[in-house]
């Protein structure tokens, strides 16, 4: 009977095998609470300008019909940016920039001052009275110093690109670099951030794999962007990615607006260097 041991486990298994484990089980989510969601980014050159939308619920449906910028959109706002003694009013008006495509509800008479270390305010007077402040400093272009294209040695028709800059080692710097192909307007084939913490020398490249063919476009985009802007965007991928794995934890925002309005979003300057290479031998 050396088998005996086993018989007992084995029915206990068998008999579990035969119950019916499914359960409905019905979870009340608490009701969703919409936020104001700023996202404001000053281009040196270009008018102050900036997107006032509302937040929607995971399960909310959207519908996007012809109503939906009507929901979407906050309207009616106050909306100044103040910096360097002067304080600018952005009016509430729709306007679009073509390539890549941006949408705006607030635009200024004036252009964003490209003097690096300059800071500027924002403070928000929603129509219902509640307020949405922040703050964010203009930094230093990082140039794109070169791109160097290189061939395979096994695969002669493909190519990658390499890109170098040269990384200011006094200060800690924090980079989004973005490589689209063929077109500003396409999904970038990298968006990824990085910093120079891990840096030993001031020469900083980012490369692509050989997948490139004589011809192609690529544009290769650097943004210089400050600790707020890089804690935004690595939450929200954050975010993203929590929401299509059911098993992830939640990951919230991290913002750099405040106020009694409970808002969401960033405010910052967006500095950046583009280079356009067509592969060529």
């Amino acid at each position: 009977m050396k088998y005996a041991k086993y018989i007992l486990p084995i029915t206990l298994l068998a008999l579990l095998g035969a119950c019916n484990l499914e359960k409905e089980v019905d979870i009340v989510l608490p009701e969703y609470e919409s936020q104001p969601v700023v996202e404001c980014y000053l281009e040196p050159g270009k008018p102050f300008r900036l997107l006032l939308t509302r937040s929607y619920g995971f399960f909310d449906p959207l519908g996007l019909d012809s109503t939906f910028l009507n929901r979407t959109l906050v309207d009616d706002a106050i909306v100044t940016i103040s910096y360097n003694g002067q304080t600018d009013t952005l009016y509430n008006q729709l306007s679009f920039e073509p390539s890549p495509l941006k949408i705006f509800n607030y635009t200024g008479l004036n252009t964003v001052p490209a003097d690096p270390g300059m800071d500027y305010s924002l403070q928000i007077t929603l129509p219902d009275g509640r307020s949405i402040t922040g703050m964010t400093t203009m930094l230093p272009l990082v140039p794109i110093d070169s791109v160097v294209v290189e061939w395979s040695e096994t695969a002669d028709t493909l190519a990658r690109v390499l890109t170098y800059i040269t990384d200011d080692r006094n200060t800690e710097n924090f980079y989004r670099r973005m490589l689209n192909y063929g077109t500003l307007d396409s999904i970038p084939d990298q968006d990824f951030l990085a910093n120079d913490r891990a840096a030993t020398t001031e020469l900083i490249a980012f490369g692509t794999g050989y997948e490139l063919a004589e011809g192609d476009t690529v544009f290769n985009t650097l943004f210089h962007i400050t600790p707020a802007y890089y804690d935004y965007i690595e939450s929200v991928q954050l975010a993203v990615f929590g929401n299509q794995n059911p098993f992830a934890q939640p990951s919230p925002i991290k913002s750099n607006v405040a106020g009694d309005a409970n808002p969401i979003g960033i405010f910052t300057c967006l500095v950046y260097d583009r280079d356009t290479t067509i592969i060529m031998r």
